[in-house]
């Protein structure tokens, strides 16, 4: 009896280790099933071992999903990507120093405005530009002592710009014995524009001049109009412009108020990165009066010596063809001196 109940039992003891030994089932892509036990499994393949063919290696890109007691112990393993190799999937990783390089980027600088957010409302903070100094001093035959400045200096927001510029020349003659101020003049102004796209913009500007020997003791013209940004590039910018002014006078006589039409264009372009040319001109005509007119016309070569400190070449031709009394019609200048560069250096 006890035999027979062995006889019995163990075909069933069979099934049951055979179920436990071969407890996995993998199922493959074109839906065939293979069950066997898990030997080993990478991401590259699965080994396993089958009761009718022995172990069996399986790629992986071919397996669908893989149930039984190694899925549920291992459930990350019991679905496989369905791409051909988990390596084919896996995010490239940026180099170490590239990484580090794009933590430690600082975030983006916001548009910068003219004016507003710093100290005195941003009037002191921004500017860059150049001053100029120059001065002869001649004896003996010829005695005369010449004494030039200038100033520019332009200040740039997201959409807006503002540029300031003055200029003085003083000359004493002391031929005669006793000296004599042959020209006390001093001539300057602002200007503002005013982005409406990326080629055109609006501006308003103020100019006043001061020249005793003309018998001028102030002009103040009042401007605005619109401008166009012709060319604009690494090495040069050409700019037109094209309005109206107001021109009030006062002077040895009847002081006047005359409406003016204006044009002119401002030029910078670099030869080399010590070598700078910077010309403007501004034409005025009389509305009132068509044989009334007048002219501006200033040229800067600058040549760095180092990146603060350059010297500097200006011709400058101031022109009215109607000048108050014995007054000549044309002013010429020429001076020459030492420019000093402050602001951010581009």
């Amino acid at each position: 009896m006890p035999g027979l109940v062995l006889r019995l039992l163990l075909p069933v003891l069979i099934l049951v280790f055979a179920a436990e030994v071969f407890a996995e089932e993998i199922m493959l892509k074109n839906g065939d099933r293979v069950s066997g036990k898990i030997v080993s499994q990478t991401g590259e393949a699965i080994v396993v071992e089958t009761e009718y063919a022995g172990k069996i290696t399986i790629a992986a890109s071919h397996v669908e999903r893989v149930t039984g007691e190694s899925a549920a112990a291992e459930p990350e393993k019991a679905t496989l990507p369905k791409t051909a190799a988990p390596e084919a999937v896996k995010p490239v990783a940026a180099p170490p120093k590239v990484a580090a390089a794009a933590k430690a980027a600082p975030p983006p600088e916001p548009a910068p405005r003219l004016f507003g957010g710093d100290k005195y409302w941003g009037l002191t903070s921004g500017w860059e530009g150049n001053a100029s100094v120059g001065f002869s001093y001649t004896s003996g035959n010829t005695k005369q002592t010449t004494a030039t400045t200038g100033i520019r200096a332009i200040k740039t927001g997201s959409d807006d710009k503002l540029t300031v510029y003055a200029r003085s020349l003083w000359n004493s003659n002391r031929n005669s014995g006793t000296s004599v101020t042959t020209q006390n003049a001093v001539w300057g102004g602002l200007r503002y524009d005013r982005d409406i796209n990326d080629r055109v913009f609006m501006f308003g500007s103020y100019d006043f001049e001061r020249d005793r020997p003309k018998r001028l003791n102030f002009r103040s013209v009042v401007g605005g109009g619109l401008g166009h940004k012709t060319v604009r590039n690494e090495t040069t910018e050409l700019e037109f412009l094209v309005g109206g002014a107001w021109n009030r006078t006062w002077q040895m006589g009847p002081n006047t108020d005359t409406p003016e039409a204006l044009a002119g264009n401002t030029l910078k372009h670099r030869f080399h990165e010590r070598l700078k040319l910077q010309q403007t001109f501004t034409f005025f005509q009389n509305f009132t009066d068509r044989n009334e007119y007048r002219f501006i016309f200033d040229t800067t070569l600058t040549a760095d010596i180092t990146k603060r400190i350059g010297w500097q070449f200006t011709v400058g031709d101031r022109f009215n063809n109607d000048p108050l009394r014995n007054a000549k019609k044309n002013d010429f200048l020429f001076t020459t001196g030492l420019r000093w560069n402050f602001g951010r250096k581009k």
